[in-house]
């Protein structure tokens, strides 16, 4: 009997070790579906092909519920950005995973010129989600922005989470990107940003600093 938990626990810590200790771009593999604007299923590669199909819930950041009016759009954004594309994963090294068994990561998208993008706080910037800081994992959101949160985000508590999670409010204070090839500006995080050639890239300090130079704003992300 002793040898079979003993067995037991080394095919566990097989199975489970490389995501648990997986550094940023480490554990890789393709967005399979979209659950809502926080939790989304990734089928990993390059590890043992038993762990397949997992459930990854983006680190210290809360989308609106899909029951109210916010949900859906949140989960668009997140669907229409992530769904079938390649990801890597920092997953939280200690807490592994969330009491809903899904693990808690940070999801990186790389970009045209080769850099990579960090989606969680993508989705903030998009005001498709607030920071809800845990103290429980290895993360920091501050360190997204270099160390300071912009004054625009919305920001919870992780003691006593409200019902409804607030979507982050719009900053007229930006910074905003457009193109020279378009009259559009956007959030950094949106799917149309994404998308700007950097030769073309232009940023605005501000809404203002982008409508005085002849920009109106996405129709996708709605900046101020």
């Amino acid at each position: 009997m002793r040898n079979e938990i003993i067995l037991i626990s080394i095919l566990q810590a097989l199975l489970l070790s490389p995501l648990v200790f997986a550094a940023p771009g480490e554990a890789y593999g393709n967005v399979t579906n979209v659950v809502d604007g926080d939790t989304i299923y990734v089928q990993i590669q390059g590890y043992d092909s038993r762990i397949g199909n997992i459930t990854v819930r983006l680190d210290d950041v809360d989308s609106p519920e899909m029951d109210i009016p916010e949900g859906p759009d949140s989960r668009n954004y997140t669907f229409q950005v992530l769904n079938g594309s390649f990801v890597s994963l920092d997953l939280d090294d200690v807490t592994g995973m969330d009491r809903f068994c899904r693990w808690v990561a940070v999801v990186f998208l790389q970009n045209q010129d080769g850099t990579t993008a960090n989606f969680n706080r993508m989705l903030v910037d998009s005001g498709h989600a607030c920071i809800w800081d845990f103290n429980n994992n290895e993360f920091n959101p501050a360190d997204w922005w270099s160390g300071q949160i912009p004054s625009g985000a919305s920001i919870k508590g992780d003691s006593s989470p409200p019902i409804v999670a607030p979507v982050v409010s719009g900053s007229t204070s930006g910074p905003f990107i457009g193109s020279f090839e378009s009259n559009k500006y956007h959030y950094p995080g949106c799917q149309w940003a994404l998308k700007i050639n950097p030769a073309n890239e232009i940023r605005f300090t501000g809404s203002q600093d982008a409508r005085n130079q002849g920009y109106v704003p996405c129709k996708e992300c709605s900046p101020p």
